[in-house]
């Protein structure tokens, strides 16, 4: 793809809106985003909504001066898709983000002494167990120079970004809102001290966007999406947490789970069913990095000098630069015969419209979204909850099932 002005990509994210999966699949037909933006602006791009054709017409260049005047004013860094900083696992992901708004420094994922980057999740209210496991293992991993993505949420996610804040190493926060919203509030301190420390915190989302529930899918892509594996400290049955493992696996990277303390609390018992298909139990911080060390250096970390762990580091970076491999999209699978019409007791009438919508075939939110009339926001939020619940799933091609029972 060559390569296009920020102008260009900012027009573009106005007019198709960001988490949009279309835009990938109109840049494939375009050597540029350029090329797509002429396209759109002369009315000779198929597909597009009529409410994308009403912002194409609408949107001047006056608003993306704007834009970039406000990121100017607050330090906010614009990172386009074709731009070299742009993070190379987060570039291989389905549907990655074509803007990033980034507050501080991406660079500490590519550092010499960064050892692996991990995505570390878990629930706003932890439990007892859940905190001091955190505190263990975020704190175990920071020693080794492993740098931490989460969602600076109030619980784990705090505590796994004040560990690393604690080692001196570099984290990345991960926004459900735009750069200029303040929330969640209690986050606002910890924000600023992992901007001032080395790290970064990044937004999909045009600066003044509010916080929707739906947008939390969108954004656990990207928590996931920047790390090599993604570590699941507890979570519940209905928990967003094992929309980030569902992210993780769909895009084949690694996923490590604490087994539940107690198998009969709902409240912990949502990592069961990853650690049956294949999950990595963690019990200490030696069996994640058991999982990379033996396959980039040929060896486990047994408490090497400094000096050879040095050295390891900077085989391990030499592996990560290598470019990751694109995910393969498979092809959709046959439909299964007699599905039993899946159970829309305790739904609402909007919830039950989607999911009789997703029982004829798989479709898109796009397709949803035209065949319902629904605002965006409305629609994935029903979506989100319907696949917390277990009766719908998403599909790696961006594409929504009935789950399988």
């Amino acid at each position: 793809m060559k390569a296009s002005s920020v102008e260009v990509w900012l027009w573009l994210l106005l007019v198709m809106n960001p988490c949009n999966p279309k835009v990938h699949r109109l840049l494939e037909k375009y050597d540029s985003a350029e090329e797509l933006c002429r396209a759109i602006r002369d009315g000779k791009c198929p597909n597009l909504t009529d409410a994308e054709k009403q912002r194409a017409a609408n949107t001047r260049t006056r608003e993306v001066r704007q834009i970039m005047e406000e990121c100017a004013a607050h330090s906010i860094r614009i990172i386009t898709l074709d731009n070299p900083e742009y993070p190379a696992l987060l570039k291989h992901i389905y549907s990655p983000p074509v803007v990033l708004f980034v507050q501080g420094t991406l660079s500490g994922l590519d550092a010499p002494n960064c050892a692996v980057p991990l995505a570390v999740v878990g629930p706003r209210s932890p439990s007892d167990t859940a905190v001091s496991a955190a505190k263990m293992l975020c704190s175990d991993l920071v020693k080794i120079g492993t740098v931490i993505i989460s969602g600076l949420a109030v619980g784990i996610d705090t505590i796994a970004h004040t560990c690393a804040l604690n080692g001196g190493v570099p984290t990345v926060g991960v926004l459900a809102c735009g750069s200029l919203v303040n929330y969640p509030s209690e986050s606002e301190h910890l924000k600023q001290q992992i901007i001032e420390n080395g790290g970064a915190v990044i937004s999909e989302l045009l600066l003044h966007t509010g916080v929707t529930g739906g947008y939390f899918r969108h954004r656990n892509r990207i928590i996931s999406g920047l790390g090599l594996g993604t570590l699941v400290i507890e979570a519940s049955t209905r928990s967003g947490c094992l929309l980030t493992a569902n992210h993780a696996v769909e895009q084949g990277r690694d996923l490590f789970c604490v087994p539940p303390a107690d198998i009969t609390r709902e409240s912990c018992a949502g990592v069961v069913k990853y650690l049956r298909d294949g999950a990595v139990p963690v019990y200490d911080y030696l069996d994640i990095v058991r999982a990379y060390m033996p396959q980039y250096f040929g060896q486990e970390y047994a408490g090497e000098s400094d000096e050879a762990l040095s050295r390891k580091r900077q085989l391990r970076r030499s592996a990560k630069d290598q470019p990751a491999a694109p995910v393969k999209k498979p092809e959709a699978s046959p439909a299964k015969p007699q599905r039993s019409p899946v159970n829309c007791a305790g739904l609402n009438e909007l919830q039950t419209k989607l999911v009789r919508l997703i029982e004829e075939r798989p479709q898109s939110a796009d397709e949803l979204i035209d065949a319902t009339g629904l605002a965006y926001s409305q629609a994935v939020e029903a979506l989100t909850e319907l696949e917390i619940l277990g009766l719908i799933t998403l599909l790696p091609e961006g594409r929504y099932a009935a789950a399988d029972k």
